[in-house]
């Protein structure tokens, strides 16, 4: 879907609060072609991702999410290069899942460098 048309856009604060506007945002925009679990999962994989790069992205995270039929495509940009790594935890663990939940939830998902500026993390999901 690279290349695509970007139904929404925002730059978000480097804040945890972050993580439920960008659920909003992607929530708005992905409900014109997804429903019930499929929604609910766009919205939690969102959650992970933003917390990811407000946590260790740097900078001012950005949420793009574009339409594609029933697919919808949510990328979050930051200012580090630093790759998501999937972190091996305990049950009791409060934190660390969120890198698991995409791999296990997206239909697919990847990252990609962004020269001089740092990098862009995606996921799909089909309705």
């Amino acid at each position: 879907m690279a290349g695509k048309g970007v139904e929404a856009a925002a730059a978000l604060p480097s804040t945890f609060a972050s993580a439920g506007e960008a659920r909003s945002l992607v929530r708005d925009t992905a409900e014109t072609v997804l429903a019930g679990e499929a929604l609910a999962t766009v919205e939690l994989l969102t959650s992970e991702v933003v917390t990811n790069a407000v946590q260790h992205g740097g900078g001012t995270p950005v949420v793009k999410v574009a339409l594609r039929g029933r697919t919808v495509r949510v990328s979050v940009e930051d200012s580090s290069r630093r790759w998501p790594t999937r972190c091996h935890v305990n049950e009791t663990a409060l934190s660390g899942r969120g890198v698991a939940l995409v791999d296990m939830f997206a239909s697919s998902w990847g990252v990609e460098v962004l020269p001089d500026v740092g990098k862009r993390v995606w996921f799909e999901v089909r309705g």
